[in-house]
Order: C-alpha cells, then structure tokens, then sequence
C-alpha cells in the first residue's frame, strides 16, 4: 500500500470515523435544547435542492501548489498577502510565497510527530501581534499520541524560517489510549484568546462519556490566554470538532463537529457569547437524541445545519467570506464533506445551506479550508494540492 493511500486512510479517520446511514436534510435554524425535546427548524430543504430560488455564485478552484504530502490546511499571518503557510500532515509547515511553494519547510517536526491514524501536524494559528513578536502556534500528536500545542517563534535572519529551539510547549493532553477524534483545530478569536478544539478521547461512540464530563479536558473548545496560560471550558459536548472558525469582520464563531454514524452538523455562536455552551453529544448526534445520560440543559444548543451521511460521511467546516475577487459570495460562510466532496454555502445562521455548484464535486477528498489575509479562500485535499477558490 503506498503511501498516500495509508494516508488517505488516516485522514478518513481524522475527520470521519463513522458509518453511511440515510435521511437527507441540511437544516436552517438553530434553537436551544433546554426543552429536551427535539425543535422544529424554521426551515428544512434537501441538501442542494432548488426549494428557496438562490443566485448562486459562479465560483471555480485554481491549482496554487502541488507535491505535498497531506495538506491539512493553511493561514497567513496577520495583514501578509503575499504568503500562505500550509500545514503538512507528516510534520512540515510549506511556505507558498507569492505563488510559489518554497522548497525548504518554514518548522520541521516530523521527529516529534506521530503520523499514525489520526494522529500527525494538525494545524496552525499565527499570534495576533506576530509582526513584532514573531510567535505561532501549532497543534500535534507526539510520539506517544498525546496532544501538544506549542509555542514557536521564526527565526532572526530568515522570515521564512521559524527557529527549532525556540519551542515552548503551553498545552498537554494525555491521548494515548485511542488514537482517534483528537481535534486540532487552533485560532485565535477577537479576544486575543488561542481557542483550542479537542475530540471526545477516541474510540467510538464515547464510550466513557467524556462529552457531558467537564472534568475532563476532552470533547471541548478551550480558550487560552497565552501570555498568562490560564485555560477555561469555552463550550463542551463536542464529538470532534475538526475545524471550527471565527467570522473575521463579526467575531461569530462556526464549528464544524464530526458526527458518529448518521448527522453531521455545523454549529454557531454570536461573538460576545460567554463560556459554557453545552452543544449536546453524546447525549445528541446533530438535532437526534443518541444516547442517554445525564445532561444539564441551561446552555444546550442545537447545531444551525445538519446534513446525514446519505450525503457524506465528514463535515469540514470552513469560512465567512471576506475577500473582494467573488462580490456575491461575500459574508457566505463555506463548508464542505470529505467524503462526497460536496461544497456548501449559507447567507447566516438562520439560512439555508446552498450548494456552492461550480466547485462541488470537484475536488475529492478535502481536508480543510484555509483563508488568507486578504479573506481570499483555499482548499486543500489529500491529493497534495491546495487551490483558491476564485470567479468562474
């Protein structure tokens, strides 16, 4: 088996890690689950149907850079335009400057890194004030398979090269007994904060029910102060949430979190929402009860869209659009299926998803949006290659 099969494996299990199942419906709405009792949305189409006439806009992929490994992802340091840093699976950070992916990694830490499963360099979130600090985050599996997010600083002399020994590690997650569902996501919300996305602990349906537990540091977004360290629960009852992103001209929060065996959903917060929120697994999967078990309802909430697995298998949350090359896409927030290839996009929270038809389909296996400084975005997919979504 070569090696890009084994990896499409792993990153399958990354972001999947669930059975096909049926019932088709993307829902608009959101609502609190204080009720217990499953809400009717305000509205519900069949993913891509034509129910609500939309303009959908004419977008199409361009190819950026090829011959990487795995690409999981890329950013861009604050107001950078003319770089793009795309994380590697297998340990690397690649820079892309000004269309052009250089040949020697920005940070190197496939010694460190455990490339098994799930597990590898997940991602990447560069300091707010990273013009004159020189600081980025990166979040990994070790070679034991616990969780690590570690500080690093780029080099004095080179900016496309980040120092090795500058490394402070500021977060440890024990992980070593599954391999599976160990987030990854990192990024820092208008607060200044590092917010950090952590899986359920592994296995399969939480078996040990970390989901409702906050006395344990799994299936969580934390917020991190990195000056100081000081952590908090953000939000809780969260299966895997693989990528999650905050609107860049509101602060909104989006969460893509990978469902079990039938729903994926996508779920939202309103910046300024305080810590706490309680999204509902294993207690739910999507709007649907799954199993049982105690569960405070005070700050429940139901995810904004869902779609079941007769569509894909692996939501991939993304972005609002902010950039200026596509008008009619702008304030669109964009998400995406692993396995389907299916792109989607939505006006808001209370909208309906629409699939984004001009690249929908056409790129298999994605693992990641990724946006630029100038709010341009990109997909990366596990055939090596990154491309920016543009006009058709």
């Amino acid at each position: 088996m070569n090696l890009r099969r084994v990896l499409m494996w792993a990153v399958i299990g990354i972001i999947a890690a669930g059975a096909l199942a049926a019932a088709v419906l993307v829902l608009a709405g959101s609502g609190s689950k204080a009720s217990g009792q499953n809400p009717s949305p305000a509205s519900a189409t069949a993913a891509g149907s034509a129910t609500n006439a939309v303009k959908v806009p004419a977008v199409k992929l361009k190819l950026i850079a090829s011959g990487l490994t795995a690409p999981l992802g890329l950013t861009a340091p604050p107001g950078d335009t003319h770089r793009l840093f795309v994380v590697d699976k297998i340990g690397k950070i690649r820079v892309i400057e000004n269309g052009l992916l250089l040949a020697k990694p920005f940070l190197d830490v496939t010694s460190q890194v455990s490339g098994g499963g799930e597990q590898g360099l997940l991602s990447l979130a560069f300091d707010p004030n990273y013009s004159t600090n020189g600081h980025f985050y990166i979040y990994f599996t070790n070679r034991a398979g616990n969780i690590r997010v570690v500080r690093y600083t780029v080099s004095s002399g080179d900016p496309n090269v980040a120092d090795p020994s500058s490394a402070k590690v500021l977060l440890k997650i024990a992980h070593h007994a599954h391999s599976n569902h160990n987030g990854g996501q990192l990024a820092f919300g208008p607060n200044g904060l590092l917010y950090i996305g952590v899986g359920d602990g592994g296995s399969e349906g939480d078996p040990n029910r970390y989901g409702q537990n906050k006395k344990v540091p799994y299936a969580k977004i934390w917020d991190l102060n990195v000056s100081t360290l000081h952590k908090q629960i953000f939000a809780y009852g969260l299966r895997n949430p693989w990528r999650f992103s905050f609107d860049s001209r509101t602060g909104n929060l989006w969460i893509g979190d990978v469902g079990q065996n039938n729903w994926e959903e996508i779920d939202f917060l309103k910046a300024g929402t305080k810590p706490g929120t309680n999204f509902g697994w294993s207690y739910y999967e999507g709007d649907h009860l799954y199993k049982r078990q105690h569960i405070v309802r005070k700050r429940l909430v139901f995810p904004v869209a869902e779609y079941s697995h007769s569509l894909g298998c692996a939501v991939v949350g993304g972005y609002v659009y902010r950039g200026s090359a596509i008008a009619a896409l702008r304030g669109r927030y964009l998400y995406a299926d692993y396995c389907s290839g299916r792109v989607w996009f939505r006006a808001g929270p209370h909208k309906t998803s629409h699939i984004l038809t001009g690249i929908s389909q056409k790129l298999t296996n994605i693992t990641s949006f990724g946006q630029g400084a100038n709010g341009a975005l990109y997909l990366s997919s596990l055939n090596g290659k990154v491309y920016r979504i543009v006009p058709a």
